[in-house]
């Protein structure tokens, strides 16, 4: 039966694709838009979620404010999808020329003239998928870790979009060798990293002022294969359909206590997370139970 669901999922999902296809992308943003207030103001999907993330990470903010920026983030969400769904018909180079601005782009040149490969940072935050494709597109040499999809069909349709774009594809379980031969190869491997990543798998840093299970992995293949950690945020600009992406690099010196190492530098780059969201609070993914795992018997906010 489930095999069953996510056939349909698919083709219902395939439908829609070929109809943001058809229309132009300025249309399918406006769609997109819609979509996240029909998903904000009729379906109400994971508000309360949203909204008790966003009073515990801002507490200066009144009702109202919290209010307008979760609306915006359902909006914002919607126009992501529908540019990675818009993938086979975007002319990535024609947007980098007039609609995409770089910033930082040194530190990624620096580091294609010394032959040496990143772990690449980013989190859910304005259009990630774009940032990849138009990284890639400027001729950088890019793979994605991605993790497996319950949904099969659609995991392998996304994967598809990704792989037309000239991004390369590392599956989450050939994590440790598919990482560091790609980096030590001279590649750039990007990594979404602010999600709670349970006991097992993640390290406790303050996020928010707040202990939150963060992936260890960037910081553990960054320290493992002697490159640095680069950061890439993509910031949607007022007139919804340019975009502003900028890389910068985390600074990191060894301490020579692996552990601590690993927890100081996932401290560093969470902390430069934070900085943005705080100064796009709409762009973030806020929908994701952050502060789920907790340390000992302290209270689950959820």
């Amino acid at each position: 039966m489930k095999k069953i669901g996510h056939l349909i999922e698919f083709i219902l999902l395939f439908i829609f694709n070929i109809f943001i296809l058809i229309i132009p992308l300025k249309m399918a943003l406006w769609f997109g838009r819609r979509l996240g207030d029909i998903a904000f103001f009729v379906l109400k999907i994971r508000r309360d979620v949203v909204m008790k993330n966003l009073s515990f990470a801002f507490l200066n903010k009144n009702p109202d404010e919290l209010f307008d920026i979760a609306r915006r983030t359902y909006q914002n969400f919607g126009m992501s999808m529908m540019e990675l769904l818009s993938f086979p018909k975007l002319k990535i180079k024609k947007l980098i020329n007039n609609k995409i601005e770089f910033e930082g782009l040194e530190y990624l040149d620096e580091l294609i003239a010394q032959k040496q490969g990143a772990v690449l940072v980013a989190g859910h935050f304005g259009s990630w998928e774009l940032m990849g494709a138009a990284t890639c597109q400027k001729g950088y040499p890019l793979d994605f870790l991605v993790g497996k999809q319950h949904n099969v069909p659609v995991d392998n349709l996304l994967n598809f979009y990704r792989k037309i774009k000239k991004i390369g594809i590392i599956q989450l379980k050939m994590a440790l060798k598919g990482v560091m031969k790609a980096v030590k190869g001279g590649r750039f491997v990007a990594m979404l990293s602010d999600q709670d990543a349970g006991k097992r798998d993640g390290v406790f840093v303050n996020f928010f002022c707040r202990p939150a299970s963060t992936p260890k992995g960037p910081a553990v293949f960054s320290l493992r294969a002697g490159v640095p950690i680069i950061m890439g945020f993509c910031i949607r600009q007022k007139s919804f359909n340019r975009h502003k992406i900028k890389f910068l690099k985390v600074d990191f010196k060894k301490t020579g206590d692996d552990e601590k190492d690993i927890e100081l530098l996932t401290s560093k780059y969470t902390q430069i997370l934070e900085g943005f969201i705080k100064k796009y609070p709409d762009h973030w993914f806020w929908f994701h139970k952050r502060w789920k795992t907790v340390i000992d018997n302290a209270p689950n906010m959820y």
